[in-house]
């Protein structure tokens, strides 16, 4: 498949809108533009980004706390699905993070919760301001079979694309 920047590969499954990429309303330019990990993951963006009062609600719906450095990321692009270097990458929209309430992997809680997939049977998430990967089915206590990947979203970005997400 082509993608829109013309090379061959990715997904366009859940795309929302093509190139360019427009500023966020109500800010100056987007949070992460310019920097390394939104050159990865332009590609792939949801557009348009969620509105921060969007974001609000669903932290408050869900009875969650998202890290500042993923907001902005929700707010350039709301989710993301495609290819990313040797790993695949589903970030759900701000809408679909109330998905992560439906998992039984482990309890939604204020500072634990899912934020994806690799589209197979690995989910993302955070605890406590890491960003984990985790089975979708594992046998024994959840807590053996999390993986950190990052301690920002910067860092997770790169072990996903490194193809560490499993």
């Amino acid at each position: 498949m082509r993608k829109a920047d013309g090379a061959e590969g990715g997904s366009d499954r859940c795309r929302r809108g093509p190139a360019p990429y427009p500023p966020v309303a109500g800010q100056p330019a987007h949070a992460i533009e310019g920097s390394s990990m939104f050159e990865k993951l332009r590609h792939g963006f949801q557009l348009p980004g969620a509105d921060p009062a969007e974001i609000a609600a669903r932290e408050a719906s869900l009875g969650i706390a998202l890290p500042e450095d993923y907001k902005a990321f929700l707010r350039t692009s709301n989710g993301f699905n495609d290819d990313l270097g040797q790993g695949y990458l589903i970030l759900w929209s701000v809408e679909d993070l109330a998905m992560a309430d439906g998992y039984e992997i482990f309890a939604l809680q204020p500072d634990r919760f899912l934020i994806g997939s690799n589209g197979g049977p690995t989910a993302y998430g955070i605890i406590a301001g890491n960003y984990i990967a985790i089975p979708f089915v594992f046998s024994g206590p959840w807590q053996d079979e999390v993986r950190v990947l990052g301690g920002n979203f910067d860092a997770f970005i790169a072990a996903i694309e490194a193809g560490d997400g499993w």
